[in-house]
């Protein structure tokens, strides 16, 4: 059995880090048919972290037809995975090593919003849209805010919807908690399983992309709207007017789709960002979007 340890921590920040340990026993992995994936000293996992979980699940079913085990964490990490719902969403292709301590005890000590969950047509964004305006209304956003993050995640589920090209069902998770600083934040990540960003641009049309690995076309979608609609000021862009509100805010957005990644990363007041090949390919696009309540914007 190939196990991987992950680090306390499984965000944004280190999807990277990841996938280089899968990398690292990838030829281990395909030639024993197995892969547990072990969570156990993990103490936080953000959306972006909930949604790649299920995605390299799925991806390694699709691969090499064989199921990932996965062995939750103790305390409040596992009490806020299994009450996102991560047992309604594990389907065919994991299997959950459940730690001895009873998860349950530390859920009335956690009241953070957590919510995962499939979606695979656009008559679910209603249901999405109003957890985020629930908590950001909570939180005394402006009304301009809550309509621009609102309209970006339906922009985004409708993406995965229209054109991801696969038969499975979509993932979005989302995450509120206060820091230990009391400073209030806004997760949230969308996931798919389909053909990715770049060959959906092939697929369109749109010439130039062939030449381009995936993390250059991130960049070109992300910083200059690079989009399908060329012609059409009315529709694409999504990404685009997204990454800008990531910008304007004190947010984090990362994309990763197939082999590119690409991102803005915000942490202790200091910025940066991320255009990297993946060294692990992992199949479809997921996004995560990390956002701090009290750096709110009204222009």
């Amino acid at each position: 059995m190939v196990s991987i340890k992950f680090p306390p921590k499984y965000t944004l920040g280190n999807f990277f880090d990841v996938c280089q340990l899968i990398n690292r026993y990838q030829y281990r992995i395909e030639d024993e048919g197995s892969l547990r994936l072990d969570l156990s000293e993990i103490t936080f996992i953000d959306p972006f972290g909930m949604v790649t979980l299920l995605s390299i699940g799925r991806h390694i079913f699709n691969t090499y037809g064989f199921q990932i085990i996965i062995k939750l964490p103790e305390g409040e990490a596992g009490s806020y995975m299994n009450r996102a719902g991560l047992d309604s969403l594990i389907d065919d292709f994991i299997t959950v090593e459940r730690s001895k301590v009873n998860i349950m005890n530390f859920l009335r000590k956690n009241e953070n919003m957590g919510v995962l969950k499939y979606f695979d047509s656009e008559k679910d964004i209603m249901q999405i849209n109003n957890e985020f305006e629930s908590w950001m209304k909570n939180h005394n956003f402006t009304e301009y805010e809550i309509n621009n993050l609102t309209t970006f995640v339906s922009e985004m589920i409708q993406n995965v919807c229209q054109h991801s090209k696969t038969k499975q069902k979509g993932i979005v998770c989302i995450q509120a908690y206060v820091s230990k600083k009391g400073v209030p934040f806004l997760s949230w990540a969308i996931g798919d399983t389909g053909i990715g960003i770049r060959e959906s641009l092939i697929q369109s049309g749109v010439k130039g992309i062939a030449s381009m690995t995936d993390e250059r076309v991130l960049r070109e979608v992300l910083t200059k709207g690079l989009s399908r609609h060329q012609d059409d000021i009315t529709r694409g862009n999504g990404l685009h007017r997204l990454y800008q509100g990531a910008q304007k805010r004190k947010a984090s957005l990362f994309i990763q789709s197939n082999s590119g990644l690409f991102g803005v990363h915000s942490e202790n007041n200091e910025r940066s960002k991320v255009e990297t090949r993946v060294p692990w390919t992992l199949y479809g696009t997921n996004i995560g979007f990390n956002l701090e309540g009290q750096h709110l914007t009204s222009q």
